[in-house]
């Protein structure tokens, strides 16, 4: 136990002994876009990751979040009602996607 002990505090004090000065981490603002049920989105999004990694996907066709979505339940067993995930992916659609045209027949 001692030895353990030892080993954690040496260790401790040559990796903080190397920095002389604070170090500052950057803080990156995602801003969400309000409204349209923002909260939902929010309210399951936020638990796993952050803001930005939804910011990153870039603008995604409605099947593309739908798709994404489902995938969070399905595969990672998010806990989201077939409403809610609706509405989380007609608010990912309007302010982080896009609508694909119906073809023409």
């Amino acid at each position: 136990m001692s030895k353990t002990l030892l080993l954690i505090t040496l260790f401790a004090s040559f990796t903080y002994a190397q920095v002389s000065k604070p170090i500052e981490m950057p803080y990156i603002d995602y801003p969400v876009t309000k409204g349209d049920h923002d909260e939902v989105a929010q309210q399951y999004c936020l638990i796993c990751h952050s803001w930005g990694y939804i910011l990153n996907q870039g603008k995604k066709s409605r099947p593309y979040w739908k798709g994404t979505v489902q995938k969070m339940v399905n595969e990672f067993k998010a806990p989201i009602s077939k409403e809610d995930q609706q509405t989380i992916t007609n608010y990912l659609v309007k302010h982080y996607g896009f609508e694909v045209p119906a073809s023409g027949h």
